[in-house]
């Protein structure tokens, strides 16, 4: 883009990441800058960005939502080309060498898919509907803005989208206990969005999406060939979805207000 510098720009946002984020930033360092936006961290995330990554742009803002802290974050961004990655994310050698030929050459493409590999009670997640999980994650600096709900946000990309070969890897959970404590957060968030889209739910409704959720994730994504850990993702995953459409019965009732 004009007015940018050739290369490329990392964006991270975090918060209380302070054991995951020496690996991503380690993974980083052939990127010309690395830019954080910490959301007011209380462990020691903002003193291990600077121990690992001494050179990074480290900025502070209060998190609101997924989708303005992101945007925040890549209005920082001074290089053509921009890598947003999650904290708990790590880019492989492989997939460094696939981003730096797009960064050196001249695609067509504005922005490009990025396969995700989740690992999950001691291995690789690849059914479930967990992999390849594509986002869209590089993308031409000015040609993307993030947009979406309180929780799902993507990158909306002028122009064409490419798909890499090499995948991110994922450490997204560290226990079933931080998967549960995150259902819990994010199926509030979802009702709430659901409820202010004026969608309506019921107990029998709540249970069917929970039983559909189950069968597709462990038999038609074939989470059984992933062993106890499919079984595991495929009964939270169903808990999951009981969780948004309960609480939205819930707020419709008038037994919790909407936030």
């Amino acid at each position: 883009m004009p007015g940018k510098k050739p290369g490329l720009s990392v964006c991270i946002i975090a918060l209380n990441e302070e054991e995951r984020l020496p690996r991503c930033l380690q993974a980083l360092r052939f990127a010309e800058e690395i830019i954080i936006v910490d959301g007011g961290s209380v462990d020691r995330t903002i003193e291990v960005a600077k121990q690992t990554a001494p050179s990074a742009q480290i900025s502070g803002r209060k998190f609101d939502d997924f989708v303005s802290q992101k945007n925040y974050a890549i209005s920082l961004a001074a290089h053509e080309w921009i890598l947003v990655v999650d904290a708990d994310e790590v880019v492989t050698p492989e997939l460094q060498l696939e981003i730096q030929s797009i960064v050196s050459g001249s695609p067509a493409e504005s922005g490009f898919k990025v396969p995700r590999m989740t690992h999950y009670l001691g291995r690789w997640i690849r059914h479930c509907g967990w992999y390849p999980d594509y986002n869209i994650r590089l993308f031409r600096n000015g040609l993307a803005r993030f947009e979406g709900g309180t929780v799902h946000e993507r990158p909306q990309v002028q122009g064409s989208i490419g798909v890499l070969r090499c995948h991110l890897q994922h450490f997204s959970y560290r226990s079933i206990s931080d998967h549960l404590g995150r259902i819990d957060r994010y199926s509030t968030l979802i009702a709430d969005d659901k409820f202010r889209k004026g969608d309506k739910s019921s107990p029998l409704w709540a249970i069917y999406k929970s039983i559909s959720k189950f069968l597709l994730v462990y038999f038609w994504k074939a989470g059984f060939l992933d062993g106890h850990a499919g079984l595991v993702v495929a009964v939270l995953g169903g808990y999951y979805n009981f969780l948004k459409y309960i609480k939205l019965w819930e707020i419709r009732k008038g037994l919790r207000k909407s936030n």
